[in-house]
């Protein structure tokens, strides 16, 4: 199989790809399990790592194949035994691929780990792919570059600014995060369930406001205003009607 060079320049004409999100507790349905290409497991800090393990195995297996990739919060883990199971795990079960990110615990001295780049060394060395977050809103494009090459792939922090999504390297390791069909109330809420103030990025995201209807964030309209063809959806409510909306866009 030809695989495509890491930081290939996008074809932007080519079909749209799909990616969403899951709490290791959220069943997804058939549609959206068939019509995305992978499958994000939220690790919140009332979890532990095995617990997100798990339910990727679980999804690997309503799929047929490997569609799961566990997110693995570097401040929300509590022992490296924590990490070391986590591991072992995945490697038994033929999960070779996590997305590896700060965490909404607080920085303190107390933590085991504080950054996403000493997990991730951890993780490439048991020979699993690590993926990150980008922030859109607060790192150049120089910056993102250096990530990327480190990490494999990235997958950005909701941003609701169109011109600062478009101002990204177009490059196909580059998911661009966008919300589901949901009401600003929704973002809200799962966002506050993520901890450490995280619902606070939505007064950075008050550019929704722009694309409110009534039956929630018109996705395709913000959609229309980028210039990338693969996106993240971040599952706050109406996942299939969002997933169906994108895929006849």
């Amino acid at each position: 199989m030809h695989r495509i060079p890491k930081n290939h320049v996008l074809e932007t004409e080519g079909k749209m790809n799909l990616s969403t999100e899951k709490t290791p507790q959220q069943k997804l349905s058939n549609f959206s399990l068939e019509n995305v290409s992978a499958i994000n497991v939220t690790h919140l800090p009332i979890h532990n790592l095995k617990v997100v393990a798990r339910a990727c195995d679980e999804l690997n297996q309503q799929a047929g194949h490997n569609k799961a990739i566990p997110h693995v919060a570097a401040r929300n883990i509590k022992n490296e035994q924590e990490l070391e199971d986590f591991i072992k795990f995945c490697i038994s079960k033929g999960i070779n691929k996590a997305l590896v990110i700060g965490g909404s615990t607080a920085r303190k001295e107390t933590n085991v780990f504080n950054n996403d780049v000493a997990v991730a060394n951890i993780l490439k060395g048991a020979n699993i792919t690590v993926d990150c977050g980008i922030y859109p809103q607060n790192e150049t494009a120089l910056e993102i570059k250096t990530k990327l090459d480190f990490f494999e792939n990235a997958i950005t922090q909701l941003c609701m600014n169109p011109n600062a999504i478009n101002n990204l390297p177009l490059l196909d390791s580059i998911r661009i995060g966008v919300p589901s069909m949901c009401s600003v109330k929704g973002i809200y809420k799962y966002l506050k369930l993520c901890g450490n103030d995280s619902y606070k990025y939505i007064f950075k995201n008050w550019m929704a406001l722009n694309y409110l209807g009534s039956d929630g964030i018109r996705v395709d309209k913000f959609i229309q205003k980028l210039k990338f063809s693969n996106y993240h959806i971040y599952n706050f409510g109406k996942l299939d009607k969002t997933i169906s909306k994108l895929l006849n866009h």
